[in-house]
C-alpha cells in the first residue's frame, strides 16, 4: 500500500503535475456541494455568511467551484493546479504526494478548524468543497497518463462536449468524466434538482459506513477507492482513440451509475467533513 509512505513523504516531496486537470466541471463541483447543504442545513447557513466575503462564487453551492473559477484564474504561477489532483500509482512503487490534494485537503480543513471567520477561512472553506469533489472523480486519483488527460477519445461520436457553462470542451478522457457524463447525466437539471434526486431517502451522513469514521485520514481511504475506479470503470477495455457509447456509459457499475454514486459518497463525505470541523458557534471540532 502506498499509504504508509505517503505520511512520511506528504509534506517534503513534489508530485509530477497533471496540466489542466479540473474535476466535474461547474454542475459536478456543485452537485456535491448541494448534496452536502441538503444534509447540514444550519452548517451550511452559517458557512454561507463567511463565504460572502468571496469575489465571485460566494455562497455555499457556488463555492464548491470558486477553485477553479477565480483562484485558477488568477494563479499566475500555477502554484494551485497541483493541489486539484494525486497521481496513485498503479504498481507497487512508492507513491509521493508533496503538495498534492492529499496534503491540501486536511491543510484546509485545519484553517477551517482553527476557528476564524476571515476572507482566509472562507478560501479554505471553498477549497474543502472543491477538493473532496475532486478526491472522487476517478480520474484524479490516478497517474496513469497524466489521469486520462493523454488519452484519446470521443464521446458518442463527438470530439467536443459541452460544458456548465454552456461551452464546448475538447474531449479527453478526463475531460469526459468531468464534464460530458456529468452532463448527461443531470440533463439539464440545476445542481439542487440532481441533489435532491441523487440523496434519495437519504437524510443524514452519519451512520453511514462508507464515511469511514473511525479513520483519522478518512481521505486515504476514499483515494484509495477513486483510484481503483479509475483503473476498473474509467480505463477498463478502453484503446487510446476509443468512442464511448453504450456499452460504456449505461448500465449497473458503468461510467453513469459511478459518476452518480461518486457524487453521492462526495457530498455525504463533504458534509461529515465540515460538520465535524465546524461548531454551531464557529469553525471547529464539534462536541
Amino acid at each position: 500500500m502506498w499509504r504508509a509512505a505517503l505520511a512520511i513523504l506528504i509534506a517534503t516531496t513534489t508530485t509530477s503535475l497533471s496540466t489542466d486537470a479540473l474535476a466535474w466541471g461547474g454542475r459536478g463541483h456543485r452537485i456535491v456541494a448541494a448534496i452536502a447543504m441538503l444534509l447540514i442545513p444550519q452548517k451550511a447557513a452559517q458557512m454561507n455568511t463567511i463565504l460572502g466575503q468571496l469575489e465571485i462564487d460566494n455562497n455555499f453551492v457556488d463555492a464548491a467551484s470558486y477553485p477553479d473559477e477565480f483562484i485558477r484564474e488568477h494563479d499566475e504561477g500555477h502554484k494551485f493546479n497541483r493541489w486539484h489532483f494525486a497521481n496513485l500509482r498503479d504498481d507497487n512503487h512508492t507513491f509521493v504526494c508533496g503538495e498534492c490534494l492529499l496534503k491540501a485537503l486536511p491543510d484546509n480543513l485545519a484553517v477551517v478548524h482553527a476557528g476564524k471567520t476571515d476572507k482566509p477561512t472562507a478560501v479554505a472553506i471553498s477549497w474543502v468543497i472543491h477538493l473532496v469533489g475532486d478526491l472522487h472523480q476517478p480520474l484524479h486519483m490516478s497517474g496513469r497518463l497524466s489521469g486520462g488527460n493523454d488519452f484519446h477519445v470521443t464521446y458518442r461520436g463527438k470530439t467536443e462536449c459541452k460544458n456548465f457553462d454552456g461551452k464546448e470542451a475538447k474531449v479527453e478522457l478526463h475531460s469526459a468524466w468531468d464534464d460530458c457524463l456529468v452532463e448527461e447525466l443531470a440533463s439539464g437539471k440545476d445542481p439542487k434538482e440532481m441533489a435532491r434526486l441523487i440523496l434519495g431517502n437519504i437524510t443524514t451522513y452519519k451512520g453511514r459506513p462508507e464515511i469511514k469514521p473511525d479513520d483519522s485520514e478518512p481521505w486515504l481511504a476514499w483515494a484509495d477507492d477513486s483510484h481503483a475506479l479509475a483503473n476498473s470503470v474509467a480505463f477498463d477495455g478502453l484503446q487510446d482513440g476509443a468512442d464511448l457509447e453504450d456499452a460504456y456509459i449505461k448500465g449497473p457499475g458503468k461510467a453513469l451509475d459511478v459518476v452518480q454514486h461518486q457524487l453521492l459518497l462526495a457530498g455525504i463525505r463533504l458534509a461529515f467533513l465540515l460538520d465535524q470541523n465546524l461548531t454551531a458557534h464557529g469553525p471547529g471540532r464539534a462536541r
